[in-house]
């Protein structure tokens, strides 16, 4: 059986993929080859001593973060671009990796992170679960396709 997929769902599927790709731990840029634009990362140094339960509602509170998270990165990313030229890997719990940019650019960074933080929090999650989250959708594909599937309903829906 063949699947076609509508354009809508094509362009679903591909920002939500986008969206995932976009999410590092808590909040860092990077811009490698293997990644199709930078990435926030909202800190590397709080690795996750617990396990966290991924019940329906971490996964719908993740995908609702992701979300509300991804336009602004983005701007603040291209805002950056203009200050810096390749924007260098920003961590938000460490601020030697943004204070030295030129500019205004440290100044974006820090707005961002603070931004990131409360909508992280205000969705329901702390930023160790955002974090953890995050570094389990990269490594299991099947978690991965959980919050895939949730951020599409999201976006059909309109309830993000």
């Amino acid at each position: 059986m063949k699947t076609i997929f509508s354009g809508r769902q094509f362009l679903s599927k591909s920002l939500t993929v986008a969206i995932l790709s976009g999410c590092g731990g808590f909040l860092g840029w990077s811009q490698t080859p293997s990644q199709p634009f930078p990435h926030l990362s909202l800190g590397s140094a709080a690795q996750a001593q617990e396990s966290f339960n991924y019940s329906e509602e971490n996964i719908r509170n993740y995908a609702r973060a992701a979300l509300a998270l991804e336009s602004r990165r983005h701007e603040v990313v291209n805002e950056i671009k203009k200050i810096v030229g390749d924007v260098p890997r920003i961590i938000c719990d460490q601020p030697t990796s943004f204070s030295a940019l030129p500019g205004n650019a440290p100044k974006l960074a820090v707005s961002y992170c603070d931004q990131a933080k409360r909508t992280v929090e205000a969705k329901g999650l702390t930023i160790s679960q955002f974090n953890e989250m995050t570094r389990r959708q990269q490594n299991d594909p099947r978690f991965r396709q959980r919050i895939q599937a949730e951020i599409l309903r999201l976006l059909q829906s309109g309830a993000n």
